[in-house]
């Protein structure tokens, strides 16, 4: 579906991406979106099929270690695009269980060997062995429903995430369409029309740079990560260093070797939907 005013969406995305090419950053961010059916988090990502990423929907553990690590090693993978992780996750528990761990050390610590029974890696990796991860997932598949009787959310995965610490390793960014703008996409659908982000690719810097930091500045973002971690129940030190690599990330995009006051605006104004609230887009 044709994106309609979406430049948050790709804005984040494209930050997300940049991260993996920045010298001061230890490992790339990683990016959950949630939006309900129809929001167009499938056409966003598809934009970013781009060198330095792998976009796909089949998934498994022998996926990653036969595929996704050989393409890190020799191809420079950084990022693994998974439009709906839903497709990679929704198979029997213990098969479910052993993808999401996998992919938490993938995205975190790296992954050294592996020796299970069905999964094993043919070699040792040193240094670990790493790529970011950006995925999508609906709003009803997160949260799941509020159950009444019980009083609590039941049905999602977002507490089962937080439990086991998957959810802290993402920055989340979350929002709904305004009525004014479904009714825009509905016109641009009936005059057959695509959106204003809808052509071309972006890109990112796929040089390493180096981005001095500003801890006076980062400061100014410590809020935003103090109340995106208390929503998944940690403290918020992974989002401040998520955060403090998205600033370096935008300045690199505006050709700045130093973070300035602009990169914390921008991140600033990205918070309105990097949440779970859902806002209006």
């Amino acid at each position: 579906m044709a994106l309609i005013e979406a430049q948050p969406l790709t804005d984040i995305i494209k930050l997300t991406l940049q991260t993996a090419y920045i010298s001061d950053v230890e490992k790339p961010v990683n990016l959950l979106i949630i939006a309900i059916p129809e929001s167009g988090k499938t056409t966003a990502m598809a934009k970013f099929n781009i060198a330095g990423t792998y976009t796909t929907n089949n998934i498994t553990q022998w996926v990653v270690v036969n595929k996704i690590l050989p393409m890190i090693e020799r191809e420079g993978l950084k990022h693994l695009i998974i439009p709906d992780f839903l497709n990679a996750i929704e198979k029997d528990y213990t098969t479910r269980k052993g993808f999401l761990n996998l992919t938490k050390t993938l995205i975190e610590e790296g992954i050294t060997s592996l020796d299970q029974f069905n999964v094993r890696t043919s070699k040792i990796y040193n240094p670990p062995i790493q790529c970011g991860l950006i995925t999508g997932i609906t709003k009803n598949s997160f949260f799941g429903f509020y159950d009444q009787k019980e009083l609590r959310w039941k049905g999602g995965v977002k507490y089962d995430w937080a439990s086991t610490g998957l959810l802290s390793r993402f920055v989340p960014f979350s929002y709904e369409y305004e009525l004014t703008k479904i009714g825009r996409i509905f016109s641009a659908i009936e005059a057959s029309e695509q959106g204003p982000n809808q052509k071309g690719k972006h890109v990112v810097v796929r040089t390493k740079r180096k981005v001095e930091g500003d801890s006076v500045l980062f400061q100014k973002l410590e809020s935003i990560s103090r109340l995106i971690g208390g929503e998944t129940g940690s403290y918020g030190f992974r989002m401040q260093r998520n955060l403090q690599a998205l600033a370096r990330a935008n300045a690199v995009l505006n050709d700045r070797s130093k973070v300035a006051q602009e990169d914390i605006d921008q991140i600033t104004h990205l918070a309105n939907w990097a949440n779970y609230r859902n806002n209006p887009l």
